[in-house]
């Protein structure tokens, strides 16, 4: 409702409340206090485009709204403020920390719909957590522990080959058994990774796991949500909108982040 009574909210689509985040989002590295804080966020539009369940194929997005695989930004703000109910593509505006030397991705994906008199305001977080020490740990060729010929009490360390004879036998009597890799190719033998992500879901662990990781993921919430609600409380006041439900609201969410109950510190319920 408006602020004034006897005048209406000025009209504003949805864009406008996005860049007025985003422009907020981008100073999130600046802090009152030199406590390090923030590092630099990656502050990005995303367009997510709707993909059955169990796909057989991802395509990436063609057509003249788009050049080098990426949505032009006139497109951008078209899908933000018309695709917001109903088929078609959506809009979410992400930030996202890259942690740990890679190990932890952070985002922080927010999304704003106008219907009717209804303004919404969501914020999703993600965290990817550390790469399986699978594949960080160097390798290391089979051994075993063998007693000692004359000190039977003590024991060495006995180095295996990395191929053993019946893998060497195997191998020899498949090699000419091989399919020609062209027709390999043609009969489907080639394996190929979805878009855009690829398949880092599949061998990343639960950052839950690492204590300072799961803590770096829940302190990134509280400020993203203060600034994303700064900036549309800017917004609707500049419009002459009536802001005051919207505090008392806030003042709960506040409340809430701040909830002093006790809890498991080392466990996450999601």
């Amino acid at each position: 409702m408006p602020a004034d009574p006897g005048r209406e909210i000025h009209p504003f689509r949805s864009w406008d409340v996005i860049r007025a985040i985003h422009d907020q989002l981008a100073l999130l590295e600046r802090g009152p206090l030199h406590t390090g804080g923030f590092p630099k966020p990656s502050i990005r539009h995303w367009i997510v485009t709707p993909i059955g369940e169990n796909a057989k194929a991802v395509s990436r997005p063609e057509g003249t709204d788009v050049e080098a695989y990426q949505v032009k930004p006139h497109a951008i703000q078209e899908i933000c403020n018309k695709q917001q109910f109903g088929a078609g593509d959506r809009h979410y505006l992400g930030v996202q920390w890259t942690l740990w030397d890679g190990q932890l991705v952070i985002t922080m994906l927010i999304t704003v719909t106008v219907l009717h008199s209804t303004l919404r305001i969501e914020v999703t977080g993600h965290a990817l957590g550390p790469v399986n020490p699978l594949f960080t740990s160097k390798p290391e060729a089979p051994s075993k522990e063998v007693a000692k010929s004359f000190k039977p009490w003590e024991t060495r360390k006995v180095m295996l080959p990395l191929v053993t004879t019946n893998e060497v036998v195997r191998l020899a009597v498949r090699a000419p058994l091989t399919w020609y890799p062209p027709l390999l190719n043609w009969l489907g033998g080639t394996i190929s990774l979805p878009e855009p992500f690829g398949l880092r879901h599949a061998w990343a662990d639960q950052p839950w796991r690492h204590r300072f990781m799961a803590d770096d993921a829940l302190r990134a919430a509280t400020p993203v949500l203060r600034v994303v609600h700064a900036a549309a409380m800017r917004v609707l006041e500049e419009h002459g909108a009536d802001t005051e439900k919207f505090g008392a609201r806030s003042a709960v969410l506040s409340g809430l982040v701040q909830d002093p109950a006790p809890k498991k510190a080392d466990l996450y319920d999601a």
